[in-house]
């Protein structure tokens, strides 16, 4: 198949309420739709990390439309032989997303499947909570009567007191009925991180990601050594280096972002290597649109396994580009269709 066409269409989707993390406040998520034209059509979504600014939102912006001109009149084929030419992470992970959905359209099969021919048809998900805040607890109370077993919870935004305080209060809402995934978003040091850690040894803790303020193989390893749940790495992954976190067995947990990562090849290559590592892994969205977490689901997938990946965001979103796929009892239903199975609605297919 050739592709006849590429089509861009930007998009700002408005939240219900500000998403708030130790790095970053976000009100509206930004990002930009592929479509590839080929007999059917695929799509991609192409959405920033909200702390890149509009400098980076630009840059990525500016990546996407210049890799989308290379494509038209190639044959898929030649497509995928040009991903690895593309520097820019999350313009690559857009365009891939595009190719194997108009692929697998063509041929009339899920993307999980081709993937993975064992892949499950739903995935479990950790409820979204958003900022650990006066209204944190309301929120679990309603993720444990929508039948979700564990939820993330954004911490670090306010001082370690606080935030124990808020956390103790949160769990007794829902009488600890809830396994708690803490992120940290890189917001203590050493000394902060072990004074919150104390305070909450009696909670029903899943793991906390990023607890470091200036994370290395060894501090994380000794961390890891004195707690008995899992310390996850996130974007420290690119800082630390993927060699040296699996040498040492430095956390429990591998947190993929698929966008960040720059693909579906690229990152369940990472988790085959996380796995051997006897690291646990989480794929995971940032408030991303349905296009995106379709994909990322489908991926997640694919990986097997019964960890609870944290895609479960789009109630967050007062609009979306999709219909979002739904969730019962903490799982994520896949779709039945070819590719991705999802297309946007009319307003974003429209060109």
């Amino acid at each position: 198949m050739l592709v006849k066409d590429v089509r861009l269409r930007p998009y700002a989707l408005p939240l219900k309420a500000p998403w708030r993390a130790a790095s970053a406040t976000l009100a509206t998520r930004r990002g930009m739709l592929i479509a590839i034209v080929a007999g059917p059509t695929g799509w991609g979504d192409c959405a920033p990390l909200p702390s890149s600014g509009e400098a980076g939102h630009a840059r990525t912006f500016a990546a996407l439309e210049e890799a989308a001109r290379g494509l038209r009149g190639l044959t898929l084929e030649a497509g995928f032989a040009r991903l690895g030419a593309i520097e820019c992470a999350e313009a690559r992970w857009a365009i891939e997303t595009a190719l194997r959905d108009v692929f697998w359209r063509e041929r009339g099969a899920p993307l999980r499947r081709a993937l993975n021919p064992d892949a499950r048809d739903a995935v479990a998900v950790n409820a979204a909570l958003g900022p650990l805040d006066q209204n944190c607890a309301e929120r679990a109370a309603a993720a444990l009567a929508q039948g979700f077993g564990f939820a993330k919870i954004k911490v670090g935004v306010s001082g370690v007191d606080e935030e124990l305080r808020l956390l103790n209060k949160t769990s007794s809402h829902v009488e600890g009925r809830l396994r708690l995934r803490l992120d940290a978003n890189r917001a203590w040091s050493d000394a902060d991180a072990r004074r919150f850690f104390e305070g909450v040894a009696h909670l029903p803790i899943d793991g906390v990601e990023e607890p470091l303020a200036n994370p290395s193989e060894e501090n994380l390893r000794r961390l890891q050594n004195t707690v008995p749940f899992a310390l996850a790495v996130d974007e420290s992954l690119f800082e630390i280096g993927a060699e040296k976190l699996f040498a040492m067995q430095t956390v429990r947990r591998l947190v993929l972002k698929p966008a960040r990562i720059g693909g579906f090849g690229a990152t369940l290559r990472l988790a085959e290597r996380a796995a051997a590592a006897n690291m646990e892994v989480v794929v995971t969205s940032v408030v991303d649109s349905a296009i995106g977490v379709a994909a990322a689901a489908q991926l997640a997938a694919a990986l097997g396994g019964t960890q609870a990946h944290g895609l479960a965001t789009g109630d967050w979103l007062a609009a979306d580009v999709a219909e979002p796929l739904p969730i019962k009892d903490g799982m994520l239903k896949l779709p039945d269709g070819a590719g991705l199975g999802i297309v946007p609605k009319d307003q974003f297919a429209q060109f």
